[in-house]
């Protein structure tokens, strides 16, 4: 998808997005089955999963790829002493962004702009480290984007990113269902963590650190379901007159039902020029 595709999508569906999920546009981390926790927490819970991987050190400076509506870029701001620039291809991502970081007082740190993953505009060498929740699964070449995050980077510079996780289904037909609710999503492609080790050494980075949490995060799809039912309820409004239909979100939800969920740690070489 061309990444006017992609911003146009978050300019007209993040508002809904974040005022269902928290303020977070990624899935939760949740304790169990029986986890009583809002999305909210849940989403936070995963962030901050992310920022132990970080370690952020004083001084630092972050390079948020795709930093949806600010939150988990603020969360770390206010974990750590470090300076975050936030890009992302949607205009109202950016303003959402700029805006919170404002009411929350870190806005002489952290700073939102528009900008494509796929054509960095940054100089080489120039952040410690990049973090992506969650983005690299809109972008349409993956190994392109590492690349740039290796450059980017310094040496010992390090990556932390979080995506969900999938393999091609076996037959035409799964493969074109699949292909469609992605597309619904602004979703480019989902790999799995074989491909993601590849990928990350190809670019030139060492691969330190991958997980899989999918029994922690499998059960964000039926709980965004029951949410989603309950916001139109509440709001008095017809499902299937909404943005995001309803058939599309148990559609959609009941394919990443059967997806995975990885965090994955990376770091370029200390002695690479």
């Amino acid at each position: 998808m061309a990444p006017e595709e992609v911003g146009r999508f978050f300019d007209e569906k993040g508002d809904v997005l974040g005022e269902l999920l928290g303020g977070n546009i990624h899935f939760g981390y949740w304790l169990g089955p029986d986890d009583t926790s809002t999305f909210a927490e849940a989403g936070e819970r995963l962030t901050d999963h992310m920022i132990e991987i970080l370690a952020p050190k004083p001084g630092e400076r972050v390079l948020d790829l795709g930093c949806g509506r600010g939150r988990p870029a603020i969360r770390l701001a206010q974990a750590a002493d470090v300076r975050i620039v936030g890009i992302s291809v949607s205009k109202r991502d950016v303003e959402v962004s700029n805006a919170l970081a404002q009411a929350e007082g870190v806005a002489d740190r952290v700073a939102f702009q528009h900008a494509d993953a796929m054509d960095l505009p940054f100089e080489p060498g120039s952040f410690d480290a990049v973090w992506a929740l969650e983005s690299l699964l809109h972008m349409p070449d993956r190994l392109h984007v590492l690349k740039n995050i290796a450059a980017v980077l310094k040496p010992g510079g390090r990556l932390v990113l979080c995506d969900v996780s999938g393999a091609t289904p076996a037959t035409e037909e799964g493969r074109e269902a699949l292909a469609a609710i992605l597309r619904d999503w602004a979703v480019e492609s989902l790999i799995g963590a074989d491909d993601y080790a590849a990928l990350v050494a190809d670019a030139g980075l060492t691969l330190t650190e991958i997980i899989d949490v999918s029994e922690r995060t499998r059960y964000s799809p039926g709980k965004v379901v029951e949410l989603f039912q309950k916001m139109v309820e509440a709001q008095g409004i017809p499902v299937d007159s909404v943005e995001l239909p309803m058939d599309l979100w148990e559609k959609s939800f009941a394919a990443f039902e059967h997806m995975g969920y990885l965090l994955l740690a990376a770091e370029r070489p200390a002695d690479q020029p």
